[in-house]
């Protein structure tokens, strides 16, 4: 007997077993290109694998319109969409799953990164514990859910379930580092930094852990690394190391976003407007408004980011047009910056308070700086969501301020850092010459 050679369709399925992407990929878009909804299916998980999550997208969803029922390719464009920022799209899709195979534990996970990364973080907490009343615990569900209580300023709440998680795999580097973030808020910044360098230590870690321990070293006035020995992440010292001219003297660390709101709200003794450009799914917004004392005011076009930013691309961030619920004293305004803030400076006379910038790209940061120049004052305090700790930093949130500062004779403080979430708070000390 002699055997039969492999279809190009199993042989793909081998390359991608293998984690042979680029292969997978070259076999299959030879000669006329995959054919059928087995090779398409393929072809959408080798780019996915190749993070080329746009291509995945369309050749998955031509695999689904040839077998709309194939749990295995709404599973994988559900990753597709993802990958791509839409995750208020692959959430119904898992959840419909999810539903199916509820003992899936790969597809829970799944559906739980997806809730937290869609900013959904309640319903991540309640989706996890739901899961862990029936019997499934996985790492990957307690991690989410300690982002999910980090994320909503629940310090005590995240670490415990951090610690769980180390209890289950005390070599999670992920959990260790972020983690760190609680302890800096609970216990100080020693805790915080010994929790940091066992992150860093464990085989394999990533080295932007490295990178961020050297970026609190600099905050602290400590001599630093180069920053060379971590590769790309150089960004992150690079960032923190831009900000040591203008420290206050006072400025201070902190671990959870709701903290550094708080404490920029606290330091903002201008009586003013109190707004937020980059609303999303209300997280932020909610800290602001139970903190500010005052009505409260969020911009934002609920329609994800205007243009691609680093790795993400345009869309990202979308919440499908859905307003989040919002308490009493917060009033929304739906659209572009451009098109809806001169209307309500307009209607609205007066200085700045506080103003909370997650607008992440520079052309949105100018559009709001720009417009605002006018009403903010020595006493204004802005804090900036996405300043530092990412590779593109220079060239977004922080790019727009300094050249708001030097076209306005602007002197300032950065009164507080948070280099876990990237935010930085400033104060403005003068305006003009």
């Amino acid at each position: 007997m002699t055997d039969h050679p492999l279809s190009r369709e199993a042989q793909a399925a081998d390359l991608l077993a293998g984690g042979r992407y680029r292969a997978a990929r070259r076999l299959l878009l030879e000669g006329q290109g995959p054919q059928g909804a087995g090779e398409l299916a393929l072809l959408g998980r080798a780019l996915i694998g190749l993070h080329e999550h746009g291509g995945a997208r369309a050749a998955l969803e031509q695999a689904l319109a040839l077998v709309p029922d194939d749990p295995a390719i709404r599973f994988d464009l559900a990753r597709a969409l993802n990958g791509l920022g839409l995750m208020h799209l692959a959430v119904p899709m898992l959840e419909a799953l999810h539903a199916a195979h509820p003992d899936d534990a790969a597809l829970a996970d799944a559906l739980a990164t997806a809730l937290r990364r869609d900013a959904r973080y309640e319903d991540t907490i309640s989706f996890a514990e739901s899961l862990e009343n029936a019997g499934l615990v996985t790492e990957e569900l307690l991690y989410q859910r300690a982002l999910s209580a980090h994320a909503l300023g629940d310090a005590a709440g995240a670490l415990a379930v951090f610690d769980r998680l180390l209890t289950l795999r005390a070599g999670h580097a992920a959990g260790l580092f972020a983690s760190h973030a609680c302890l800096l808020a609970l216990q100080g910044l020693p805790a915080a930094l010994a929790r940091l360098e066992q992150a860093a230590a464990c085989p394999g870690a990533n080295r932007k852990y490295r990178a961020f321990l050297d970026a609190y070293h600099s905050f602290m006035g400590e001599p630093v690394t180069d920053g060379g020995g971590n590769g790309g992440n150089q960004a992150i010292l690079e960032g923190a190391l831009a900000l040591r001219p203008h420290l206050a003297p006072d400025c201070r660390l902190f671990g959870l976003s709701a903290d550094l709101l708080r404490h920029g709200l606290e330091q903002a003794q201008v009586p003013g407007l109190v707004l937020e450009f980059g609303v999303r799914r209300g997280t932020s917004l909610r800290h602001i408004a139970a903190a500010a004392g005052q009505p409260v005011h969020g911009f934002d076009s609920f329609e994800g980011l205007p243009e691609s930013w680093g790795n993400e691309p345009a869309g990202t961030f979308s919440t499908g047009t859905d307003l989040p619920a919002m308490p009493g004293n917060v009033t929304l305004h739906p659209g572009w910056f451009d098109q809806t803030l001169p209307g309500f400076l307009a209607d609205h006379p007066g200085p700045v308070r506080f103003v909370n910038v997650d607008c992440d790209i520079y052309s949105s940061s100018v559009t709001v700086l720009t417009a605002l120049a006018p009403r903010l004052a020595p006493g204004s305090v802005l804090v900036f969501d996405e300043f530092i700790g990412n590779r593109s930093w220079a060239d977004h949130e922080f790019k727009a301020f300094q050249e708001y500062a030097a076209a306005f004779g602007v002197r300032f403080h950065y009164i507080a850092v948070s280099p876990f979430t990237g935010q930085v708070a400033i104060r403005l000390l003068s305006v003009g010459n």
